[in-house]
């Protein structure tokens, strides 16, 4: 992955980067995990399994970060304020998370259409997840589809319900040929 990108702030604030997540900062990336867990599924999800959500992360991250996944950190001004992760090999979007304090500022949106263009430059012609219950309407608005897929299962016998979803990533057509003249 290229070092960093930048990428505009709908919101009119500075601009969020896009770079490859570090070893160093795992210990950051979890305690963003833990809040966007906590404050954006506390309606559809219990503690348990929030907790169970959180764990699964936790206990995988730090080998994760570099594992054939590509995990990309979104930053605004130095700051983590939001992480994804892609398993291009199986065309799989596993996480994205944002600093709770920043849900619904176009970060999301920013960062899987970040992840979208990067599966698509590794071959990928379709993206799949499975998506939390209170982000289905984020992914919705994003163009994915729900697909077959029943509730899962997460850590110690915990019931976390989860959509299936998909969405095709056509490749972006490029110029071939004369272009026509300016007028």
């Amino acid at each position: 992955m290229e070092p960093s990108s930048a990428i505009g702030d709908p919101a009119g604030t500075s601009p969020l980067s896009m770079r490859a997540v570090r070893f160093e900062d795992v210990p950051q990336v979890l305690r963003l995990i833990r809040g966007a867990v906590d404050r954006g599924c506390h309606a559809h999800y219990g503690p348990r399994q929030r907790d169970a959500v959180y764990a699964s992360y936790a206990a995988t991250l730090f080998v994760d970060t570099h594992a054939p996944y590509e995990t990309i950190a979104a930053e605004r001004d130095g700051r983590l304020v939001a992480v994804a992760q892609l398993d291009p090999a199986d065309a799989r979007l596993r996480a994205l998370f944002v600093d709770a304090r920043l849900h619904g500022r176009g970060v999301g949106s920013a960062l899987l259409a970040h992840v979208e263009g990067r599966a698509r430059a590794r071959g990928c012609e379709l993206l799949r997840g499975s998506m939390a219950l209170n982000a289905v309407r984020f992914y919705l608005r994003a163009g994915f589809r729900p697909c077959a897929g029943p509730e899962r299962l997460i850590g110690r016998a915990i019931w976390v319900p989860v959509v299936r979803m998909e969405k095709a990533l056509p490749v972006r057509p490029t110029s071939t040929g004369p272009q026509p003249a300016a007028r």
